[in-house]
């Protein structure tokens, strides 16, 4: 791909989001097909919440800029903090912000972040504590491939597919195991939305292996 190329994608790709975006897809993952995932933001903050088929919601993750996530396990009822998708769908990847922008067609890039290009034509996105290589393709620009720079022992993948607007299919793995799935089921744009309150747990706490 021409650098000419990778400049008209960065300039697609990277536009802002003007909006709130709210979406929901129907989740995949080893121990369960009936799940949804349901995604809301206000400006830069947002909830991740998993729920099962007939409503009762499993866990709750919550961001608020660049302060690290909080990851709500609704099950056992506590909390604990959250650096990426890991704990919401047992598969780590980037920072939430940064899914959010490519669930919505977007460029995994959000303000401070870097964005070069590759020599052999990919764009590179570096952000505080992790990169990524992003494969993109034309007519229409789009997102087809993200996957984990500098970790080739534990690294992780998406690959993005069925694209109309916005990736109507999302598929996580990680290398040596561990994957989840996604289906768009809908995805709005709203200018004054409003996030729910957050539930009051206390922390996890985890019992060291006897």
């Amino acid at each position: 791909m021409r650098i000419l190329d990778l400049e008209a994608a960065r300039e697609r790709l990277g536009r802002p989001m003007t909006d709130d975006p709210a979406v929901l897809y129907r989740l995949r993952v080893p121990s369960s097909g009936g799940l949804r995932l349901a995604v809301m933001t206000s400006g830069d903050r947002g909830r991740l919440t998993v729920s099962e088929p007939f409503g009762s919601a499993v866990s709750l993750t919550a961001w608020s800029g660049s302060e690290r996530p909080t990851f709500f396990d609704l099950r056992h009822g506590c909390r604990v903090e959250a650096a990426d998708l890991e704990q919401a769908l047992g598969v780590p990847a980037m920072p939430l912000p940064q899914a959010i922008r490519l669930m919505c067609g977007r460029l995994p890039a959000i303000e401070g972040d870097q964005v070069t290009e590759t020599a052999d034509g990919r764009l590179l996105v570096t952000g505080r504590g992790w990169s990524a290589r992003v494969t993109v393709a034309a007519e229409p620009w789009r997102v087809v491939e993200v996957e984990e720079a500098g970790n080739d022992d534990v690294g992780w993948r998406l690959e993005l597919s069925d694209h109309n607007v916005y990736p109507r299919s999302i598929r996580l793995e990680r290398n040596g195991g561990g994957w989840a799935e996604l289906e768009l089921v809908g995805l709005e744009w709203n200018q004054t939305a409003q996030l729910p309150p957050l539930p009051d747990l206390p922390p996890c706490v985890f019992k060291d292996p006897e």
